[in-house]
């Protein structure tokens, strides 16, 4: 890539958008910060020359803040996307048959655990590891004192984040791991991690057919197969039992009936909502004025037209975690402007 910015990137005939394409997908592979250096550096010297109108991107380049976040992210989200479902058959395939020995997976056990199920690439735990933000007001989490797993039944999205993660030369090492198995094996396992599980992410599941006659998506599981089962509720809520700690619960979707579900199965379950203050949606179909409203929210209403809405304090408008950390789903939601129903919860401490 250096290489070939030094000999033709400057060149008229050399487009900005390869200039782009260069830096995005060797930040996507999260190349170490002073391995890229003189890529960003010359990237940005062949902008200027451009005249490319965005002067924070250029920036980003110059100061070394541009990484394993924002648009970058977008690569690995087209990659994700085009995946084939996992799903877990009658036979058991797709199922994780061994234990989880905490001790050969973490160099120390005792720290706090932050787990993404349903990780997908990785960017969203790979991400909190990583970050120098500060801590929360309503996420009181000191990331760099946590550990990380992320679940997902897809094996080469948990080899992309187990082979990022390997890589890291710093303090970083030793707190991320990637498990392929189903969530409800992992939650299984959890109970014998000597810390806590601090935060409990669902960002992005795969949505349910929205009825048995939905001819769209087929890869789309049925309702009674969908990720997050009561099962899964009544696993976390076995974690959360007896501890005086709060423990947290985010979830994040596309689909406004998945979030509405997702979010009365939450205070159903022993948790209590987190308002979101001056963040919270107001009014749904506000926020779909400034959008296009989703194929699939027009569809449901028409089923259900009277269906409670994605809206109230305890919906976020605007991101709930760091922005160098979100999951490149969120950051290809924000980049074409379309609708993203959050909620973050907490069980009541006992």
């Amino acid at each position: 890539g250096t290489h070939e910015l030094k000999r033709a990137g400057s060149r008229s005939s050399f487009p900005t958008k390869s200039v782009l394409h260069i830096v995005e997908k060797f930040a996507a592979s999260d190349i170490r910060k002073e391995d890229a250096m003189e890529l960003y550096q010359i990237a940005a010297d062949c902008l200027e020359k451009k005249r490319y109108k965005d002067k924070m991107y250029i920036e980003s380049l110059r100061d070394g803040t541009f990484g394993f976040h924002g648009r970058p992210l977008l690569w690995l989200w087209r990659f994700s996307s085009r995946q084939k479902k996992v799903e877990i058959d009658n036979e058991g395939n797709g199922k994780g048959k061994d234990a989880i020995n905490w001790q050969d997976e973490f160099q120390d056990t005792n720290k706090p655990l932050v787990v993404d199920i349903g990780s997908g690439m990785g960017t969203c735990i790979l991400g909190l590891a990583s970050t120098s933000a500060n801590i929360h007001d309503k996420l009181p989490i000191e990331w760099s004192q946590c550990n990380y797993a992320g679940v997902d039944l897809n094996q080469a999205l948990v080899r992309f984040g187990n082979g990022i993660a390997s890589r890291w030369p710093d303090a970083r090492k030793g707190r991320v791991k990637f498990f392929c198995c189903p969530a409800d094996d992992f939650l299984s396992n959890l109970k014998s991690y000597h810390g806590r599980s601090t935060l409990i992410m669902v960002n992005f599941p795969s949505p349910y057919r929205l009825d048995a006659s939905e001819r769209g998506n087929l890869q789309l599981p049925s309702a009674e197969n969908f990720m997050v089962t009561s099962k899964l509720f009544e696993l976390i809520s076995v974690l959360a039992a007896n501890d005086t700690n709060e423990r947290y619960f985010m979830f994040q979707t596309k689909c406004e009936d998945v979030a509405v579900y997702l979010k009365n199965e939450c205070l159903s379950n022993g948790m209590e909502g987190i308002t979101a203050g001056y963040k919270a949606v107001e009014n749904i179909d506000n926020i779909y004025s400034q959008k296009s409203v989703p194929k699939r929210v027009k569809e449901w209403l028409r089923i259900e037209p009277l269906a409670e809405r994605a809206e109230g304090n305890l919906f976020w408008s605007q991101p709930i975690l760091p922005l160098d950390c979100l999951p490149e789903t969120e950051v290809q939601c924000l980049s074409e402007n379309k609708a993203v129903h959050r909620c973050l919860l907490k069980y009541k401490n006992t």
